[in-house]
């Protein structure tokens, strides 16, 4: 259901005598709006807010980005007076410290509203809880904890950086039952992307890319499939921003000087290649290249790599792409999540993981199950590095 169909309906009708089931439809709807943003909103989480009065919307609000004013202030100012004895839903607990902008909690306590209900406590370990205390402590009822695990993955990201104290690394990859990334590439045609899920499972990879601001991939990928690298299958869906996110790859030695589809993007090298003879032609074409740091195999080490997109401003990286960029980014230990999805095939033979990829270094690659399902034919599962489930307990308290 889209935000402003659950901003028009009557969850008291729908759950009459059922308080936590009238609860659990407004959060959805608040859960809606924060989804609804058009523009990614790093460094701050998004979330939705809003004020509910005798089984009414009085007001709606959506975080829009960092210097914006947050979601509960934008709902509370739509509500006016009527915001006196409402019930006030929001997806992440009202903020009780100065930041960007004031503290939501007080303006909560101004506003007259007479309960609140909350998805998830605030996740920064130094002020969990304190806009929750801040409103108990003042009369207001507060209820903690609906909708808690949507409202949850929504800002993931924000949550296992600590704040974007760092930047967020997805890894998605896509394989075969035995394992095989793509058949073998005597047996496709020259530039040519080899598809082995079917569309639902490629309209959730496009979905997420929108939430991130850099999806990466590796020269050999590039070479092989030609790759946009956009959300185009996301495209007029109001539950993701809008924007496509910047499109990047990996060339150690600026060796590939086939160009990519599209008009700007990133290319990551390593600092042994400033001189190399296609350096113009690359940023010629509107690739703006950024060098790493280079490990002794020459290749480009995804920690620097990690570290440099921070530098150049992106906050949230997709990695994508074949096996060999994936093992170097496990294999380094700075992957937050894995999303892998699986189509039911066997190839047999073809592109598969390096041989020993996990042999060097003593890093921790202990991943947590999150969660699996279907997308049509496919199966994905989720993987996080930082179990859910236990950051899920913290923030429903």
């Amino acid at each position: 259901m889209k935000s402003q169909d659950f901003a028009r309906s009557d969850c008291h009708k729908r759950h009459p005598d059922d308080q936590a089931g009238q609860d659990a439809c407004w959060m959805k709807a608040a859960l809606a709006l924060a989804k609804g943003a058009r523009k990614r909103t790093w460094p701050n989480p998004p979330v939705g807010a809003l004020v509910v009065r005798r089984g009414e919307v009085v007001g709606r609000g959506a975080h829009q980005g960092a210097g914006t004013l947050h979601a509960e202030p934008v709902a509370l100012a739509e509500a006016g007076e009527k915001a006196r004895g409402a019930t006030l839903y929001v997806t992440l607990e009202p903020c009780n410290h100065q930041g960007r902008t004031a503290p939501c909690a007080p303006a909560v306590i101004a506003s007259g509203v007479t309960r609140v209900v909350v998805a998830n406590r605030d996740p920064n370990p130094t002020v969990i809880g304190g806009g929750c205390r801040h409103l108990r402590d003042r009369g207001v009822e507060v209820v903690c904890g609906v909708q808690a695990a949507e409202a949850l993955e929504m800002i993931w990201p924000f949550v296992v950086t600590n704040n974007f104290a760092r930047p967020y690394v997805e890894l998605k990859t896509a394989h075969s039952l035995d394992g095989y990334f793509a058949p073998p590439p005597s047996t496709r045609g020259e530039a040519e992307p080899v598809y082995l899920t079917g569309e639902a499972a490629r309209r959730d990879v496009h979905r997420r890319r929108r939430r991130v601001d850099l999806v990466v991939v590796g020269e050999g990928t590039v070479a092989a499939d030609r790759p946009r690298l956009d959300g185009r299958l996301a495209e007029g869906q109001t539950d993701v921003p809008a924007d496509d996110p910047v499109a990047a790859y990996v060339d150690s030695d600026l060796s590939w000087t086939g160009g990519f589809a599209r008009d700007q993007y990133v290319v990551f090298a390593g600092e042994g290649a400033q001189d190399a003879a296609a350096r113009h032609a690359i940023e010629a074409d509107g690739g703006r290249i950024i060098f790493c740091r280079a490990l002794a195999d020459g290749r480009v080490d995804p920690a620097d790599l990690v570290a440099q997109a921070a530098a150049a401003g992106f906050l949230s990286l997709m990695v994508e792409g074949g096996p060999t960029l994936a093992g170097a980014f496990l294999r380094a230990g700075v992957v937050d999540r894995w999303i892998r999805y699986q189509a039911p095939v066997l190839l047999g033979a073809g592109v598969g993981w390096p041989a020993g990829f996990l042999r060097e270094g003593q890093v921790d690659r202990t991943f947590s199950f999150t969660s699996v399902a279907a997308l049509g034919q496919d199966v994905v599962t989720v993987h996080d590095r930082q179990a859910f489930a236990d950051v899920l307990a913290k923030v429903t308290l």
